[in-house]
């Protein structure tokens, strides 16, 4: 009988180590884990899946077997790309909006649920966790249905959610693998969490800026607010710099560890672009900055494909 990683869902084999599921051969018949998820677990390594799925096949396994979806996207990162994979699934479904801890406290929860019905078309249920939630509320939401399927874009915090359900319900199941870099989950990994067959599925390959553990938000933003006269040059971290041009107000939404500054006169080579008022540039994976007026924005060409402009969330019109 075929045996599974409990981490990421890939079979177990000891036949080649370059291959997804690769365990050594005398530990087959015991380990819970293949070696790269153990090492994950144990040495904190972050090793790359050789392997991902694409998000075509995971939509077409959803669509031909699931009875029920859990999409989760974190508040930073809800986009039209986002918006257009959750379309895609046809069974029945609710969206989450994962580490809602993070979420400035002067927007309210139904402020975020109607911006997304207005700008977004979504119709079915949203719903709102957290790293401190009790769950309760969510657990008896899902608990309806006898098979759940988790879904979402890679480091969208689906395995820590269904950890967090497993300790809940005071399941024996071993944990699955978290990271906040890299996918971890490589195929599709069933548990049986109380009354409930829970399934984590690999997280969906977007372009992501891939951020360290000091960089990634585990706590409520507190943005920061330019009020950008002349065209200024930013500093973010010590990750890239970006231009503005343009009289309007700037309000980053980034990690608190992560240092901001201002700079003049100070060029940035790369693409450049319109956007329009009351507006997100999202630096998916990162963090998103508003801006309230129209501007022209400058990026290095290879941060380019982490960026995707949506309706400001924090307010603006898109809130009215």
């Amino acid at each position: 009988m075929s045996r599974i990683c409990y981490g990421c869902g890939s079979k177990l084999q000891y036949a080649d180590k370059e291959k997804n599921g690769y365990v050594r051969k005398e530990k087959i018949n015991d380990a819970k884990y293949c070696e790269r998820c153990f090492k994950m677990i144990h040495y904190g390594e972050n090793i790359k899946n050789k392997e991902p799925k694409t998000i075509d096949e995971i939509i077409k396994t959803l669509n031909k077997n699931a009875k029920f979806v859990v999409f989760m996207s974190s508040f930073i990162d809800i986009s039209y790309d986002i918006v257009n994979i959750y379309k895609k699934i046809k069974v029945p479904k609710i969206l989450v909006i994962s580490k809602s801890d993070i979420i400035p406290k002067n927007i309210s929860f139904e402020e975020i649920k109607k911006y997304i019905r207005v700008n977004y078309g979504i119709k079915e249920d949203i719903v709102f966790t957290s790293y401190n939630s009790s769950l309760n509320s969510f657990i008896k939401k899902i608990s309806e249905y006898d098979e759940i399927y988790f879904v979402g874009m890679t480091s969208s915090g689906k395995s820590t959610l269904i950890n967090k359900i497993n300790e809940k319900l005071g399941s024996k199941n071993v944990k699955l693998t978290t990271s906040y870099k890299e996918n971890t989950t490589e195929d599709f990994v069933r548990l049986k969490i109380g009354n409930m067959t829970i399934i984590d599925s690999p997280g969906f390959l977007i372009e992501n800026f891939e951020v360290g553990k000091n960089e990634n938000i585990f706590e409520e933003i507190k943005p920061i607010t330019y009020q950008n006269k002349l065209p200024c040059t930013f500093k973010i971290g010590n990750l890239f710099k970006i231009r503005i041009d343009g009289k309007s107000s700037v309000v980053f939404y980034f990690s608190k560890n992560i240092n901001l500054e201002r700079l003049y006169n100070n060029k940035v080579i790369g693409t450049t672009f319109r956007v329009g008022k009351d507006s997100d540039i999202i630096i998916t994976g990162l963090g998103f900055i508003k801006t309230t007026e129209d501007i022209t924005i400058t990026v290095p060409s290879d941060i380019v494909k982490y960026i995707n402009i949506r309706p400001s969330i924090t307010g603006g019109k898109n809130l009215k």
